[in-house]
C-alpha cells in the first residue's frame, strides 16, 4: 500500500519541486547603491512570496488528490473484504458437500 502511494505522489514530485525553487533576481554586481539593493530585496520577497503561495496552493492539491487515493483504496479494500467473505462462506459450503457426499459413497459401498 506505501509503494502505491510513493507512485502517486512521485508523478507530483517534479512540479512541486520546481515551484518549491524560486529563481530569484540576482543582484547586480556594478550598482550597490542602498536604493538598488532595497528594491532588489523587495522584489525578492515578493518572489519567495508568490513561491510560498504556489507551494500551498500544490499541498492543497496534492492533499487533495491523496484523500481521493485513499477514498478509492476504501472502496477497493471494502470489495476485496466481500469477496473473501463470500469466497470463504463457498469453500465451507463446498466442504459440506463434498463430506456429505463422500460420506453417502462409504454408505453406498458398505450396503
Amino acid at each position: 500500500m506505501a509503494a502505491t502511494w510513493i507512485t502517486i505522489a512521485a508523478s507530483s514530485l517534479p512540479e512541486i519541486i520546481r515551484m518549491a525553487r524560486p529563481l530569484f533576481t540576482r543582484t547586480p554586481q556594478v550598482d550597490n547603491s542602498h536604493q538598488t539593493r532595497m528594491d532588489l530585496l523587495d522584489e525578492q520577497i515578493a518572489q519567495l512570496q508568490d513561491a510560498a503561495t504556489q507551494n500551498a496552493d500544490s499541498i492543497k492539491k496534492l492533499a487533495t488528490d491523496m484523500q481521493k487515493t485513499i477514498e478509492v483504496l476504501q472502496v477497493g479494500a471494502d470489495q476485496a473484504e466481500r469477496r473473501l467473505r463470500r469466497a470463504s462462506q463457498l469453500t465451507l459450503i463446498a466442504t459440506t458437500v463434498a463430506i456429505l457426499a463422500f460420506a453417502l459413497a462409504a454408505y453406498a459401498l458398505t450396503r
